[in-house]
């Protein structure tokens, strides 16, 4: 049961992630504003992607991290780049905080 949770909360974040991006992609197409939308759907999936990859693991035990024929450990290095191109979680997180106080 705890392995379907595990499955469950990956999921539905991941539906979040894909909203957000959409809803990113959807406003740039129509030549709209979209930079505190980017910067939310690119700090979320990138938190997301980090979320998921540790609840592989932890699905897997020991040999979704050493194993030889496992995806999961360079997706476990690889993600960690999500969370720094084009702009660390943090730059990403001023960006939403400034562009949402300057709103008000």
């Amino acid at each position: 049961q705890a392995i379907q949770w595990m499955i469950a909360d990956m999921s539905v974040r991941l539906e979040a992630a894909r909203c957000l991006t959409y809803k990113a992609a959807t406003l740039q197409d129509a030549g709209q504003k979209f930079t505190l939308e980017a910067s939310q759907a690119k700090l979320y999936a990138s938190e997301v992607a980090r979320f998921c990859i540790d609840r592989a693991m932890q699905i897997h035990g020991g040999y979704g991290f050493i194993g030889e024929f496992s995806p999961i450990e360079k997706l476990y290095r690889d993600q960690r780049v999500l969370e720094i191109y084009e702009g660390t979680s943090e730059i990403q997180r001023l960006v939403i905080a400034g562009m949402v106080i300057g709103a008000r």
